[in-house]
């Protein structure tokens, strides 16, 4: 019989003892003959480990070829074949379905916080020091036989006895907090490969009713396991979730695009970190081409494998532009080519006063819409985004708002180029048509910007003024009947920030906006 041991290994057990001789690696192959054994080690006197060089093909027929074999007394048998199919969890075949964050005031569940991890697979799995990883924690299973297909509540071991009735149940003696603005969990395997794993925010909920507690947030098609944000909502369940059951939400919302590179930034002349929009599982040096230098290392920076470190043997050199290409077979999780496959950079220099310019300003939005500031890169620099800080200053009082950076991460400004930023990306990118979202970015705040009137001040990390802007309503053009959703665009992307003549409402035929 067989037993297997690991991913290339396998225990076999003869019925009676085998002749020593014949336990050599040269007599025993993997499917094919030219696949030889790397070791053959004695566990018993009838039973050994066979250890090969490459893993078995997983969830289907695997075949032990044993050339010879005899026993003590003579019998031999030649060309012996031995069938079995190893199983073990891939990435998604197990993943997180189900997030119970804030669970007070109680709906109808248990007050307790619960995840639910679902089975996608026609195969069983024991999730025994398989762990949930969040914020540099790892909680242990223990032993946990998870059933094909099937759907399961995970939870604090204290928690376990209030959730039985909704279905099966696993308590870990330790559970990760699980915060309502949000945050990263991963599920891996025994060693440590990711089976699943999500990044959630509150916006997920896209009800704020629901964001003050008591409903769970369900992933609306299991079949797109790694489509983060565009398949996740809040319960539609009266109970307040579906712990153990099929997500209330459920139907179908296949992944069917994949955006691609996200941002590409140096971290120094030799280091650069490159993230995309998706998990990407099968990125190598070979994938990427940076004009003619040579990669000497590529490492996943990132649990979800959407960040890589990407280490150069060549220095970039300073006031360069830089091109990244990735291969256009870089496929993401459900398939879909990759869309944008090319992203310039460049090491960055400090920016000084006039280097950037406020050139775009939407302060008196629609309803339920962010406003959004543009900024245009005005020198032959190539600037950092996230040295760049924002505040407002009521002019009447003196008073000035807290600091909001134009950048929560490491983000390249090209010259001559405009640089967005709003605080709701996806709602500036549907209310504005003319909108370009390759330069539209979200941001943690911006700085109050009143209906009326305001000023607003850009900033270096050293606090040097590199621009400022003083606006009002009656900048905007004076036959128009209400300014609600109308952006104040600069006549010259060149001109005087603090000068009213240089501003102009942007155009009907532009959709009144072009971040």
């Amino acid at each position: 019989e067989t037993d297997i041991s690991g991913r290339n290994s396998v225990e076999i057990t003869f019925n009676e003892e085998p002749v020593d001789e014949l336990m050599k690696p040269e007599n025993f192959s993997l499917n094919i003959p030219e696949n030889k054994t790397l070791s053959v080690n004695r566990k018993s006197s009838v039973t050994y480990d066979l250890e090969f060089a490459g893993p078995f093909n997983n969830k289907t027929l695997n075949k032990l070829i044993i050339n010879k074999l005899c026993d003590k007394t003579g019998n031999c048998s030649q060309d012996v074949q031995v069938p079995f199919t190893p199983v073990w969890a891939e990435t998604g075949d197990i993943i997180i379905s189900e997030i119970m964050a804030d669970p007070l005031p109680e709906v109808s569940l248990p007050g307790k916080e619960y995840l639910e991890i679902t089975n996608r697979t026609e195969y069983s799995f024991d999730l025994k020091n398989w762990k949930l990883t969040s914020a540099g924690q790892s909680y242990l299973f223990p032993e946990t036989v998870m059933k094909p297909s099937e759907i399961r509540i995970v939870c604090s071991s204290a928690d376990t006895s209030q959730f039985k009735k909704y279905g099966c149940v696993t308590g870990l003696k330790q559970f990760p907090a699980l915060t309502i603005g949000g945050k990263l969990i991963c599920l891996t395997d025994s060693t440590g490969n990711l089976i699943h794993g999500v990044e959630y925010t509150s916006a997920w909920y896209k009800d704020e009713l629901k964001t003050g507690g008591g409903w769970s947030l369900e992933m609306i098609d299991t079949n797109s396991p790694f489509y983060s944000d565009g398949n996740w909502i809040a319960s539609s369940s009266r109970n307040g979730g579906t712990p153990g059951s099929v997500n209330s939400v459920a139907t179908s919302n296949l992944d069917i695009s994949f955006y691609g590179i996200q941002n590409v930034f140096p971290l120094d002349s030799l280091n650069i970190v490159l993230r995309f929009s998706e998990p990407v599982f099968d990125l190598a040096a070979k994938s990427i081409k940076f004009e003619g230098k040579e990669i000497s290392s590529i490492q996943p920076a990132d649990p979800l494998f959407r960040e890589f470190s990407v280490a150069l043997n060549v220095p970039l050199i300073k006031n360069r532009i830089y091109t990244v290409q990735i291969s256009d077979d870089i496929k993401d999780f459900a398939g879909n080519p990759i869309q944008l496959t090319s992203f310039k950079f460049g090491l960055p220099d400090a920016p000084s006063p006039g280097d950037v310019l406020f050139n775009e300003l939407l302060f008196n939005a629609l309803p339920g819409d962010p406003d959004y500031l543009e900024l245009y890169n005005n020198s032959k620099k190539i600037l950092d985004a996230s040295r760049l800080q924002l505040i407002s200053i009521n002019d009447e009082t003196g008073d000035t708002s807290q600091i909001s950076l134009v950048s929560d991460e490491r983000r390249s400004i090209l010259p001559d180029t405009y640089y967005a930023i709003t605080v709701d990306r996806k709602k500036i990118i549907d209310r504005y048509f003319s909108a370009d979202p390759g330069n539209l970015f979200e941001t943690g705040s911006l700085p109050s910007m009143p209906d009326d009137k305001g000023h607003i001040v850009l900033l270096n990390r050293e606090l040097d003024v590199i621009d400022q802007v003083f606006y009002t309503e009656k900048m905007q053009y004076s036959l128009l009947s209400d300014y609600e959703g109308v952006a104040l665009e600069k006549i010259g992307k060149q001109l005087k920030s603090e000068e009213a003549k240089n501003w102009h409402s942007a155009s009907e035929s532009s959709g009144w906006g072009t971040p």
